[in-house]
C-alpha cells in the first residue's frame, strides 16, 4: 500500500479555512435556538482565526500545546441493546480550537483513508448510511438464497473505550508516512478515541481495516459481510466456516485489546430444498425449535425476498401512534417532539414490507396531519430568530 505525506496539505490555508467553516456551519445556534458567539467571533475575523489554528497545529506537533479535556455528558439511548436501553457517555470537544484542528487533519486523510476501506463497511462514512446498508442486505437475501443460508453476528465489546491510541497509530503508519501528521494524530488521540469526536469513527475504520480483509479470505467462505462501526452482520453457505471465521475475529481483536461481546450468533436464515423436506416430517415441536431465523441489523429483520421492522421498533411506532391518536381525539396539544418523532417512526416502513401494519395500525391523513405540526413550528421559530446570514 503507497504511503502518503499530508501534513503540508493540513497546514494549508484553504484547508484550514475549509475546516473553520465546516465546524461554524454546524454550530450557529445554541440549544435554545440563540446565535452561538463564538461562531459569530470566529467569522468576524476569520483570517486572524486560520492564523491561529495553524500556530496551534504547529505547537501540539512540538509539544508546546495540547488538546482541552472534552466535556463529558451521559445520555440515554433508549434504541441500544434491542430495545432496552443504556447510558452512553458522549464527549464533546469544545468548538474553538479542537473540533477545528479535528476537522483540519482529518480532511485531507479522509480519501486515503476510503481508498483502502472495504465497500460494505458503512456508518459515518459519506453515502453509506443506514439506507445504503438496508438496501445492500435486501439484495443479497434477494439474490443469493444459497450464500445467505447461514449468518453470524457479533459486535465489539466497548470498542471506543478499549480501544488503545497506540494501535491506531500502527494502523496511521500504513497510510502516512510523515511523522508530524503521526504526532498530530497522538495529540488528538491525548484523552483516548472518544465517543463523539469527528476522528473517532475514521481511526476506527482504518484499524479494522486488515480485519475485514481478514474475514473474505477465501478459507472462510463468506458470501456476503457488512459492518456497522463495530458490528458484523456475515453470511456464507458453511455453518462451520463462520464458527472457525468468528474464533478468528476474536484471536485478531485480542491483539489489540479488543474482544466481541458473549452476545454472538451463529444461525441458519434458510433450508436447503432436501433439508426442507427432512423438516416437514419432523414433529410440530421439533419443527418449531429447528426454524430458520431472521438476521437483525439496521433496525430491521431480513428474510429470503421480504423485510420487516424489528420488534421494539414496531413496538415503539404501534405506541407512538396510539398516543397520538389518544390526543388527537381529545383535542390535546401535539408536540413538535411528538409529531417530529412519529415522522421518523412512519419513515421506516418505506424500506420493509409493512402493508399490514399500515392497514391495522394507520390512519388516512396522518402523516398529513403530523407535517402541518412541524411545518406550524418552524414557522414560529424562523419568525422568533430569522435566518442567520454569515458575515
Amino acid at each position: 500500500m503507497k504511503r502518503v505525506r499530508v501534513y503540508q496539505q493540513i497546514r494549508s490555508e484553504e484547508n484550514l479555512r475549509l475546516a473553520i467553516q465546516e465546524v461554524c456551519a454546524s454550530h450557529r445556534r445554541n440549544g435554545d435556538h440563540s446565535l452561538n458567539k463564538k461562531v459569530l467571533e470566529i467569522e468576524a475575523d476569520l483570517d486572524d482565526y486560520v492564523k491561529k489554528l495553524d500556530k496551534f497545529i504547529q505547537d501540539l506537533v512540538s509539544g508546546d500545546a495540547h488538546m482541552n479535556k472534552p466535556i463529558k455528558r451521559r445520555r440515554w439511548d433508549r434504541n441500544a441493546d434491542n430495545g432496552k436501553g443504556k447510558w452512553r457517555d458522549i464527549n464533546e470537544p469544545l468548538l474553538w480550537p479542537d473540533q477545528c484542528v479535528h476537522h483540519a487533519v482529518l480532511q485531507p486523510m479522509i480519501p486515503h483513508i476510503m481508498r483502502s476501506m472495504d465497500r460494505y463497511c458503512i456508518a459515518s462514512v459519506p453515502g453509506r448510511g443506514n439506507s445504503y446498508g438496508v438496501k445492500t442486505i435486501k439484495k443479497w437475501m434477494k439474490n443469493d438464497p444459497v450464500g445467505t443460508r447461514y449468518a453470524l453476528e457479533c459486535d465489539i465489546y466497548h470498542c471506543f473505550e478499549e480501544l488503545d491510541p497506540p494501535h491506531v497509530i500502527n494502523a496511521l503508519k500504513r497510510l502516512f508516512k510523515d511523522q508530524e501528521t503521526l504526532w498530530l494524530c497522538d495529540a488528538m488521540m491525548e484523552y483516548g478515541v472518544l465517543i463523539g469526536a469527528f476522528f473517532s469513527a475514521w481511526f476506527l475504520h482504518l484499524t479494522l481495516q486488515p480485519l475485514d480483509l481478514m474475514i473474505h479470505d477465501k478459507k472462510y467462505g463468506v458470501s456476503h459481510s457488512i459492518r456497522q462501526m463495530d458490528n458484523f452482520t456475515i453470511f456464507s453457505s458453511n455453518k462451520r466456516k463462520l464458527r472457525k471465521l468468528f474464533e478468528d475475529i476474536n484471536a485478531w481483536l485480542a491483539e489489540i485489546g479488543l474482544k466481541l461481546k458473549g452476545t454472538w450468533q451463529v444461525f441458519r436464515v434458510g433450508f436447503t430444498p432436501k433439508v426442507e423436506r427432512e423438516h416437514a416430517l419432523l414433529t410440530e415441536k421439533q419443527q418449531r425449535h429447528r426454524r430458520p431465523r431472521m438476521p437483525s441489523a439496521l433496525g430491521y429483520r431480513f428474510g429470503h425476498g421480504y423485510t420487516i421492522l424489528r420488534k421494539h421498533n414496531l413496538f415503539r411506532l404501534k405506541q407512538g401512534l396510539h398516543a397520538y391518536y389518544y390526543r388527537r381525539d381529545r383535542n390535546r396539544v401535539i408536540s413538535f417532539k411528538r409529531a417530529s418523532g412519529l415522522i421518523s417512526r412512519l419513515g421506516q416502513l418505506r424500506k420493509c414490507n409493512s402493508q399490514k401494519i399500515l392497514e391495522r395500525f394507520y390512519q388516512p391523513k396522518t402523516m398529513f396531519d403530523l407535517k402541518k405540526v412541524v411545518r406550524r413550528e418552524c414557522r414560529r421559530l424562523q419568525a422568533l430568530y430569522p435566518p442567520y446570514v454569515a458575515a
